[in-house]
C-alpha cells in the first residue's frame, strides 16, 4: 500500500510544479512610470508694416508735366518675430496710358541704399527679395516716380492710381 500512497505524493507534487510554471511570473514585481508632462509647440509670426500704409501717403502728385519726378522713401518694418526676405510689386485696377505706355508712361526707380534694386516702367516694378530682415528691424527704400520728357499730348489729364505690394517670406527652417 506504500507504493499507492507514494504516487499519489508523486503526483500532488507533479500538479504543483506544473502550476507554478503557468502562473504569471510579473505580478510579484515592483513598476514605475515617469512622464513627459505639458509639452509646446508655438509657431512663429511673419509680419510686416510699411510707414506709408494709408491710401495716397506713398506718393500723391498733381499737375505732373513730361521731365517731373517725385523722389519718396518708404520704410519696411519686420513686426512679427522671426527673421524674413521681402520683395514687391506694383498694380493697378483701372489703366490709363500712364500705366500701359512702357516708354512713355510712368517710370519708377527703386534703390536700398546706393543699390539700384530696379530702373524701368512703374508697371513692371518688381523688387528682388531684401536681404534678412531681423525682428524689430527695418529696410529703407528709396522710390524715384518720373514721367519722360518724351510723354506727348495724349497723356495730358490723366490720373493713374497704382499699389505696391510688399510680399514677406520666411526664412528657412532650421533643426531646433
Amino acid at each position: 500500500m506504500r507504493i499507492p500512497r507514494l504516487r499519489a505524493s508523486v503526483l500532488a507534487l507533479v500538479v504543483m510544479v506544473g502550476l507554478a510554471a503557468t502562473t504569471d511570473p510579473t505580478a510579484a514585481n515592483f513598476t514605475a512610470t515617469t512622464v513627459n508632462p505639458s509639452n509646446v509647440f508655438t509657431t512663429a509670426t511673419l509680419s510686416l508694416t510699411n510707414d506709408k500704409a494709408t491710401a495716397g501717403q506713398l506718393v500723391t502728385v498733381s499737375n505732373m508735366v513730361p521731365g517731373d519726378t517725385a523722389s519718396r522713401t518708404v520704410t519696411i518694418t519686420n513686426t512679427g518675430n522671426v527673421g524674413f526676405t521681402y520683395s514687391g510689386a506694383a498694380s493697378a485696377t483701372i489703366t490709363t496710358v500712364l500705366w500701359t505706355d512702357l516708354t512713355k508712361g510712368l517710370q519708377i526707380t527703386a534703390k536700398r541704399g546706393l543699390t539700384t534694386l530696379y530702373t524701368g516702367p512703374l508697371k513692371d516694378l518688381a523688387l528682388p527679395a531684401s536681404g534678412t530682415i531681423a525682428p524689430a528691424a527695418t529696410d529703407t527704400l528709396t522710390l524715384a516716380f518720373s514721367l519722360p520728357t518724351t510723354a506727348d499730348n495724349s497723356f495730358q489729364g490723366l490720373t493713374q492710381t497704382f499699389t505696391i505690394t510688399y510680399t514677406a517670406a520666411q526664412l528657412a527652417g532650421t533643426a531646433q
